[in-house]
């Protein structure tokens, strides 16, 4: 095989590889398309409602509460020295 004879290979083999890539994105474009139309067609029924979250008032933390995050750091402290 001379260098005109591979250079015709290559070029042959690049368009059939383009052109491969090209109907695989397309085919995928068109897939999205359907699935984007089906999605609208039959739309979730579930609505989801949203509750209040009630924000913890910092200023009223118990006694026994720091007490006891108190004990666990110490304690934390005390197995990893």
């Amino acid at each position: 095989m001379n260098v005109s004879e591979l250079l015709a290979e290559a070029g042959i083999l690049m368009a059939v590889g383009m052109l491969v890539v090209f109907l695989f994105l397309s085919v995928l474009i068109v897939a999205i398309k359907l699935l984007t139309k089906f999605a609208e067609a039959y739309p979730d029924p579930v609505k989801l409602t949203r509750t209040p979250i009630n924000p913890i008032n910092s200023n009223k933390t118990s006694p026994q509460v720091i007490a006891a995050i108190t004990a666990a750091v110490k304690q934390h402290k005390a197995r990893n020295k």
